[in-house]
């Protein structure tokens, strides 16, 4: 994602008295924080301000890699191919072992893991045992209620046979071109009768292979047996849910609670820190400027990022409810980063030009090089904005030729940095000099990895 702060423009115009919001000073006190350094102690120590994002489909990655780093991230699809195998699925606390084995190797370097505060993802313990638990239905966004009553009809019991029959068949054909007009189904593909109410999409998904659909992004057991059988994730079926941020405080509460600050999160001593993924977006918010950063939605459309893009009409929701979600979503955000300020840990999200999980570094390039140098070391305000916000700076490569510019890219790294900054490979720093680990449906790697010279 390449998104910057949708906010920015607001909260400087509430500020600054331009335009007045009825939510602008709400977004100002409470929301997404600006960058913010780490609460640890800086380092100029170059191996330890180096950062990757790792993930390994096959199975573990390397801890022995990820311990030479200062800061390594795990991916939710680390060890996929493992955890999707699972009765229930268990990618969280995989996750925490992933960080432990790191640990044990390198207690300096300050491990993340992966968060979501847009989707609610099953495959995370945490999140699957509210899932099942109707007490918790609020926590989560639903299909459009209008698809929902005619199921309800299903019960409706008459002494009279025949129209009994007649209105079940109706009824029936009803259900099932109100069923068509949804575009992602309610049920799991291996069990129809395993549906749910919340909405959820199959976009990035375990799911049984197919002949259709032979490679999944994940798969589940194919086998039928008593205890091993289709994608386990809990009473619900497998797919990215969405938290209602409208449920405010209660909502908030848990996911600090249980979902950031547990034994699975910076509760334990070897999680530092997340990757905090997607974020939503307004069209309504966009239009009081065409200027604020990160519009127009299109990811692939407002609403929640990286979602099927006719969500908006599966759940019925106006404009308006996606401006109040988005506001909610960023008002909790705010909360879910001061939390992890607090307990000592640090978010990509409060690095410059990281938030909304970004993820894109500065690059060196040919056309910008004098540009940047001065900007960053000539003084003034932009000297400032170099030197005392965290930045991430990349490492060049391309397919044909790894690490093109090595030595132009850190000695352009030493002399801007500040006290708080971290060299990385490209978007998403999946890929290192090493032989890099498999993308979703590869082979997997060699045993270990291999530097290049």
């Amino acid at each position: 994602m390449n998104h910057l702060s949708m906010f920015a423009f607001i909260i400087y115009a509430e500020v600054c008295g331009i335009l007045t919001f009825p939510w602008g000073k709400a977004l100002a006190e409470a929301g997404y924080l600006p960058p913010t350094a780490p609460p640890w102690p800086p380092t100029y120590n170059l191996a330890r301000s180096t950062i990757s994002m790792a993930v390994n489909v096959s199975g573990w990655s390397d801890p022995e890699r990820g311990a030479q780093f200062g800061i390594i991230s795990y991916d939710w699809s680390n060890a996929k191919r493992q955890w999707a195998l699972q009765q229930p699925m268990d990618c969280e606390e995989r996750l925490l072992n992933q960080a432990k084995m790191t640990k044990s190797v390198n207690q300096r370097t300050k491990v993340f893991v992966y968060r979501n505060i847009v989707k609610a993802l099953p495959w995370f313990s945490s999140v699957r045992r509210i899932l099942d638990d109707p007490s918790y239905s609020g926590f989560f966004l639903k299909f459009d209620p209008k698809s929902k009553y005619v199921l309800l009809w299903f019960f409706f019991e008459t002494k009279f046979l025949l129209l009994k029959c007649v209105i079940t068949y109706l009824l029936i054909d009803i259900s099932i071109n109100i069923q068509t007009r949804l575009h992602v189904p309610r049920c799991a593909a291996e069990n129809s009768s395993k549906c749910s109410s919340y909405y959820h999409d199959q976009e990035q998904t375990p799911a049984v292979p197919t002949k259709e659909h032979p490679h999944p992004d994940g798969s589940c057991p194919s086998s039928s047996t008593e205890h091993d059988s289709g994608c386990n994730c809990g009473s619900q079926p497998c797919g990215e849910y969405l938290w209602n941020h409208r449920n405010g405080s209660q909502l908030r509460e848990w996911l600090l609670k249980e979902h950031i600050l547990s034994e699975t999160g910076l509760a334990s001593d070897s999680i530092d820190g997340f990757f905090i993924d997607d974020y939503w977006c307004s069209d309504l918010i966009c239009k009081t400027n065409s200027h604020i950063q990160g519009c127009p939605c299109h990811d692939p459309v407002q609403g929640p990022t990286e979602i099927d893009k006719n969500s908006q009409l599966d759940m019925g929701l106006s404009d308006e409810d996606i401006r109040d979600i988005t506001l909610a979503w960023n008002e909790t955000m705010g909360q879910v980063q001061r939390a992890i300020l607090d307990a000592n840990g640090y978010t990509w999200t409060l690095i410059e030009k990281q938030q909304n999980a970004n993820a894109m570094p500065t690059l060196l390039m040919k056309g910008n090089c004098v540009e940047q140098l001065r900007a960053a070391c000539l003084g003034g305000e932009d000297y400032k904005f170099w030197h005392e916000n965290p930045r991430l700076v990349g490492l060049t490569h391309s397919k044909e030729q790894k690490l093109t510019q090595l030595e132009q890219d850190v000695a352009f790294f030493l002399l801007v940095r500040g006290k708080f900054a971290w060299i990385g490979w490209g978007n998403w720093g999946m890929g290192w000099p090493f032989n890099p680990e498999p993308s979703h449906g590869e082979l997997p790697p060699l045993p270990h990895g291999v530097p290049i010279p």
